[in-house]
């Protein structure tokens, strides 16, 4: 049975895949950081709270198209973490070329929250 963090990153994730930006807030606390500061994408930054996810998540599907996350592995990291290995897969919408990106994701949980 997944803990408890791990159903929450899996919901996060899967809500994202369907592009339903307002359910994945639900699970972003209005405190988070995405730090996405260390990325080689153009999108690279820190983004505050559930409005800086959702900008994130908008700004990736201005540039992508069928963008999705399919999990590879995930490892519970109690009491409040949670590494997601994943590859983000999508296709540029200008250039057709289709992204396969493999990277990991250490999620920090609070309050019931990402």
């Amino acid at each position: 049975m997944l803990g408890e963090n791990v159903e929450i990153v899996h919901r996060v994730l899967r809500r994202l895949n369907d592009q339903d930006l307002d359910a994945a807030a639900q699970d972003i606390h209005p405190e988070a950081e995405l730090d996405w500061s260390d990325s080689q994408a153009p999108d690279g930054g820190v983004y505050h709270g559930r409005e800086g996810w959702s900008a994130w998540m908008r700004g990736r599907g201005e540039g992508l198209s069928d963008l999705r996350f399919d999990i590879t592995e995930v490892i519970d990291v109690p009491p409040d973490r949670v590494v997601v290995v994943a590859r983000l897969l999508a296709r540029g919408r200008a250039s057709g070329i289709n992204v396969d990106a493999l990277g990991a994701v250490v999620w920090t949980l609070r309050d019931g929250m990402v």
